[in-house]
């Protein structure tokens, strides 16, 4: 078969320009693959690279997560101390106590520690201060550290105008002149200051038959705070607050169901003192040194003062009386009178009853007189034209006020009653910021912050 010249030149381009097309998409395929396996090789290079910045921060987090917690446990273990003044495994430096835990692994290599100080560690020179740092280390050396600094001080006692601690609080008086409201001593006397509106009645019972909290034309200015049932108001009983309406008789918005009353145990007072026959019918007794530092401790089976019978305290003193303590409930006008540069703390282990002409606080500041009962019976009870200007602490037994006393401080007691026309309750602010030695009151956190974080 003939083909002319034109047709083969053509057959034979046509060949040439196949085969230089293949070379060309073969090329650019390899091209391109070269391209995606870098762009993959980007990618997950970025992706590990991703994964293991996360893997980084996730277990920075986890080991700043162990030294909060590290720290968190070095202030209970400080607090521990604190309360149970046992300083056998810490060092001391002057009024400095520090104290350093090892041994905490958290796997992998990972350990732990605790550093802990405490400054003014006594008390003697100031507010205890802790600082707590939690140490964690990985096998590299990396270590990250939170340190916690905390202002510790004695719990407050009261923080309620009246308390029940197991039982109801109740305002019974024959006259809507009876009171409820708050100063603060620190500022100076009520009679210089307006009434506050910060008085909490708080009944811990848990009855569900009636009102634990009964108000019968008491005029509150504060809250009112029950665990069950109530409160309970008659028709001219009211609670208010500084910016409630003054047609509002009882702002809701004071009441509470969550009562809060902490109950600390009653120390015994021991040490030297001095053995007493306290005056009954007509005499006489003064105790105490005026301008002395340390209270002096005076022990009785009893006191049962009637006549005229009277007391003087003209420095810091601590009663420790084994029966009842009796001021003229078997009659007559007895006081106990308690100077301007003394203190009274008396501690009963009997009944409690103020009548006669009671206890005349002449510095008028609660926290100067203070008394506290053990039992749990039913008798204690006021009864005085006398001012009280104190605290009574009596958590297992009930406290009932009968006469139309003003009362500057606050009560706790198991249950607490105010009868009579017209009693009132002065609650002291201050009273929150007080420790008494009577007391055995916890340290706790009075102030917490963190100061360092990261390693």
């Amino acid at each position: 078969m003939f083909r002319s010249t034109a047709t083969n030149a053509r057959f034979r381009a046509t060949g040439i320009s196949g085969r230089r097309t293949g070379a060309n998409e073969r090329g650019a395929a390899l091209l391109a693959a070269l391209c995606f396996a870098t762009v993959l090789t980007i990618a997950l290079g970025s992706y590990i690279s991703v994964c293991y910045r996360t893997l980084e921060l996730s277990t920075r987090s986890l080991q700043n997560t162990h030294s909060i917690n590290l720290a968190e446990t070095g202030m209970e273990d400080a607090l521990w101390t604190l309360n149970k003044n046992d300083w056998s495994a810490w060092a001391i430096s002057g009024t400095t106590a520090t104290k350093s835990i090892t041994g905490f692994s958290f796997g992998s290599g990972i350990t732990g520690a605790i550093n802990l100080s405490i400054t003014n560690y006594d008390g003697a020179s100031g507010t205890p201060t802790i600082t707590a740092t939690g140490s964690v280390t990985r096998p590299n050396g990396n270590t990250v550290n939170r340190t916690l600094t905390s202002a510790s001080a004695r719990a407050p006692l009261f923080v309620n105008a009246l308390a029940a601690t197991t039982g109801m609080v109740k305002l019974t008086a024959a006259s809507s002149t009876s009171v409820v409201d708050s100063y603060d001593s620190s500022v100076g006397l009520y009679a210089a200051q307006s009434p506050g509106y910060s008085a909490i009645l708080a009944a811990g019972s848990t009855s569900t038959d009636t009102a634990t909290v009964q108000l019968t034309n008491a005029q509150v200015k504060g809250y009112v705070t029950t665990l069950s049932s109530g409160p309970s108001y008659s028709t001219s009983a009211t609670l208010k607050g500084p910016q409630t309406d003054s047609s509002t008789r009882v702002d809701t918005a004071r009441t509470t169901t969550s009562p809060y009353q902490p109950i600390f145990d009653i120390k015994s007072v021991t040490g030297a003192g001095t053995n007493i026959i306290p005056p009954t019918t007509g005499g006489t007794m003064t105790l105490g040194t005026a301008g002395a530092t340390v209270p002096s401790i005076y022990y009785c089976t009893g006191i049962n003062m009637t006549g005229t019978a009277k007391i003087t305290v003209q420095g810091p003193v601590k009663i420790v009386v084994s029966g009842a303590f009796y001021v003229g409930v078997n009659g007559g006008t007895p006081s106990i009178q308690v100077k301007s540069s003394g203190t009274m703390e008396v501690s009963v282990s009997g009944d409690i009853a103020i009548y006669g002409n009671g206890i005349d606080n002449e510095s008028k500041v609660p926290q100067r007189v203070a008394i506290y009962g053990t039992h749990t019976l039913t008798i204690p009870d006021m009864n005085t034209t006398t001012d009280f200007h104190g605290i009574i602490y009596t958590p297992y037994g009930d406290f009932k006020v009968w006469s139309n006393n003003a009362i500057y401080g606050s009560i706790v007691a198991r249950n607490v009653t105010f009868s009579g026309t017209a009693p009132s309750i002065h609650y002291d602010l201050n009273l929150r910021n007080q420790v008494f030695s009577g007391i055995d009151t916890p340290f706790a956190i009075s102030e917490w912050r963190e100061t360092t974080n990261g390693s």
